[in-house]
């Protein structure tokens, strides 16, 4: 049986969510039915899990994450890759691929054409017109593609109420996990005299993230309690001021920034709650990893992390709330036996709700339907 060709568009060749969500599809697909090729930029961690894998990888060195007159010379080489292999389906990842990416391969006459939203290219925090501009951008390249997948239902919503976006082509796939191997145990009753309270926290060092305010309420929280200790794992323009602002609060012996890590569900089993406090988000990865192994979660109340978080398995608080993360560490101190309560609801949801088979069904699902005669022109429409 002839195999289906997908292509895979990614932008820049690092291991980061959107990468590590596509690599975790691609495992899951049968190599005896599909072929997989991936496109982006080259030398990178991303190249050499791809042909550790046995896949494909091309490299398209014209792409770059700003607006730039490379974009036509990137538009034009992702054309002649798209003549050369001929793939059926052609998956995007990201804004700037995403657009190019849908345009493009529906100039080359591509089968299939699928593009995850792993967060749109506008925020809260842009200003007006930058704001406008991506969001017309996004209307424009979702015409573009059979399907665009999201991965919250808030920004499907918001698309197809405020964008235009074709409601019978857009479709909500969460990302998903499996429960790790080992689950975090926790002590029946935890003493804050006997143990420290060990914070742990993942991601990328840069303004989405929200890591240097952040970082500063942990160093009043420090401050005030001797028992509570904050881990921050990850790297980013950011990193050198974080390190300068600890220094100089002489915090070095209660907030630790190790860098990026490996085996990170591994390494989280050794800490009690986990904390992402960013500006806006996808759905992310870090925090299933952190509900894989039974961490209760604090989290900025924002679309995508408040439909991984509620007071089930967490606790929800305001980016800028600069008394937020403390009122939630008083809070844990005063009815500790929440950790483990929250813990084993955590575990629960990516069970039941953000489990990797579902991730993966509902996008082999997809990829097959084009291929069945029953639904061919429903995928053809416009």
């Amino acid at each position: 049986m002839k195999k289906i060709k997908v292509l895979h568009l990614q932008l820049l060749p690092l291991l980061s969510g959107v990468q590590n969500m596509m690599i975790q599809l691609l495992k899951g697909l049968d190599p005896n039915e599909f072929e997989i090729f991936v496109v982006s930029k080259g030398d990178g961690p991303l190249v050499d899990e791809v042909e550790k894998n046995g896949w494909t990888h091309i490299t398209l060195d014209y792409l770059v994450r700003e607006i730039s007159f490379k974009d036509f010379k990137a538009m034009i080489g992702f054309y002649k890759i798209l003549k050369m292999i001929n793939p059926d389906i052609v998956h995007t990842h990201s804004s700037k691929t995403g657009f190019i990416g849908r345009i493009i391969a529906r100039i080359a006459g591509i089968k299939l054409i699928i593009h995850t939203l792993h967060g749109f290219s506008f925020h809260p925090y842009q200003n007006f017109t930058t704001r406008v501009f991506y969001q017309l951008l996004e209307s424009f390249a979702a015409m573009f593609a059979h399907y665009n997948v999201f991965v919250n239902q808030y920004e499907k919503e918001f698309a197809i109420h405020k964008l235009g976006f074709n409601p019978a082509k857009s479709l909500t796939i969460y990302n998903g996990i499996n429960a790790y191997k080992k689950i975090r145990e926790y002590p029946e009753s935890f003493n804050f005299i006997e143990n420290s309270l060990n914070i742990v926290s993942v991601s990328r060092f840069s303004e989405q993230k929200n890591i240097v305010s952040t970082i500063e309420q942990a160093i009043d929280i420090v401050n005030m309690y001797e028992n509570i200790n904050f881990t921050f794992y990850g790297d980013g323009e950011l990193y050198g001021l974080c390190q300068k602002i600890i220094k100089q609060n002489k915090a070095q012996d209660k907030i630790f920034l190790p860098g990026w890590a490996k085996d990170i569900q591994e390494i989280l089993l050794g800490y009690d709650v986990f904390l992402l406090n960013s500006l806006w988000e996808g759905l992310p990865i870090s925090i299933l990893e952190a509900m894989s192994v039974g961490l209760p979660v604090i989290a900025s109340n924002i679309k995508g992390n408040n439909e991984l978080v509620d007071e089930s398995n967490g606790w929800l608080i305001k980016p800028y709330d600069l008394k937020g993360l403390q009122k939630v560490v008083e809070q844990i101190m005063l009815n500790p036996e929440d950790i483990a309560l929250k813990g084993k609801q955590s575990l629960k949801k990516v069970t039941y709700i953000f489990q990797e088979e579902l991730f993966i069904n509902r996008y082999v699902e997809l990829y097959k339907k084009r291929f069945t005669k029953e639904n061919a022109d429903v995928v053809n429409e416009r």
